[in-house]
């Protein structure tokens, strides 16, 4: 019985991983978002903190035993392998659907943002008038980045790992998509052509990035969230929100939102971003968030104090 709990536990893992992999490829999805619906996203901030702060800490007290069991590998290791795999599986076919189904990829998307703002504002204990005034904060911030011109850079190993430590900010933070921070900043496509093609170069400096943007941001968000946590659930909601003018259906190349256009294929897309709402809202009402939740080793993510 406790293998099988066990398998379920890490099957469960590794699809999480593999959708939050899938998200990261989309601009404009966050796996942040992903990570919350499923119902492990203090875990996840909490695991990145340990890795990349308290690690470090007892390896530099000698104390390499220590450092070792309080890594959580049951919950990372599944999760890495899920995204890994997802990355590299899907990153021809998220291109191929961009390219020639645009259209129906961000109706099916919208819908389920627009459906993870509604379940996680469920999070807070109320509103009130600071919360609402988070809220609108977030949503104009978000707006206005989203709708940022995209920047023409030049392509350089130090830049691209600038872009990964802005990206990795915004991949654990619900609502910003770090593949929309590399569009912004003009890495989208250097990116995802180093993926493809496996140029170990560019893909060793956008991960230091990924890891010093991580290191620096998780253990900022984890105080917020354990301190203020309605207020910061408030603002992620108002993220959420201002993120869906970048997966807007409709949209110009240039990427300027346009008003739906009304023909044969609107009803398909009304559709698709219903499906996606309701695919949210089905996962909350089976009780997958509950059931991660329940299945996570507290143990694991108690905040343990080491004294010398």
């Amino acid at each position: 019985m406790a293998n099988e709990k066990k398998q379920k536990h890490t099957g469960r893992l590794l699809f999480t991983g593999f959708s939050m992999g899938f998200a990261d490829l989309i601009p404009g999805v966050s796996s942040g978002t992903i990570a919350f619906l499923y119902g492990i996203y203090e875990e996840l901030l909490f695991a990145i903190k340990t890795v990349t702060n308290t690690v470090p800490a007892l390896l530099i007290k000698g104390r390499f035993k220590a450092a070792f069991h309080v890594i959580p590998f049951g919950f990372l290791i599944p999760l890495a392998i899920g995204m890994v795999t997802a990355v590299f599986l899907l990153v021809n076919v998220v291109s191929f659907l961009l390219d020639n189904y645009a259209l129906f990829v961000w109706a099916v998307f919208f819908g389920l943002v627009l459906g993870s703002s509604f379940v996680i504002r469920k999070r807070m204990h109320g509103w009130t008038t600071r919360r609402v005034l988070l809220l609108i904060t977030g949503f104009i911030i978000t707006f206005v980045i989203v709708s940022l011109p995209v920047l023409q850079t030049a392509s350089s190993p130090f830049f691209t790992l600038g872009a990964g430590a802005v990206a990795s900010m915004a991949m654990i933070l619900p609502g910003i998509s770090g593949s929309l921070m590399l569009v912004l900043l003009g890495q989208y496509e250097t990116i995802i052509n180093a993926l493809a093609s496996l140029d170990i170069i560019t893909l060793l400096f956008f991960v230091a990035g990924i890891v010093i943007g991580l290191a620096s941001f998780a253990h900022f968000l984890s105080v917020l969230l354990r301190r203020h946590h309605s207020a910061v659930i408030a603002t992620l909601v108002g993220i959420m929100l201002g993120s869906l003018a970048a997966i807007w259906p409709w949209q110009t190349t240039e990427g300027a939102l346009q008003a739906p256009v009304f023909d044969s294929s609107f009803i398909i897309v009304l559709l698709l971003g219903a499906l996606g709402f309701a695919a949210v809202l089905g996962l909350e009402k089976i009780g997958l968030t509950k059931e991660h939740k329940e299945d996570i080793d507290n143990k694991t993510f108690k905040a343990i104090r080491y004294k010398d």
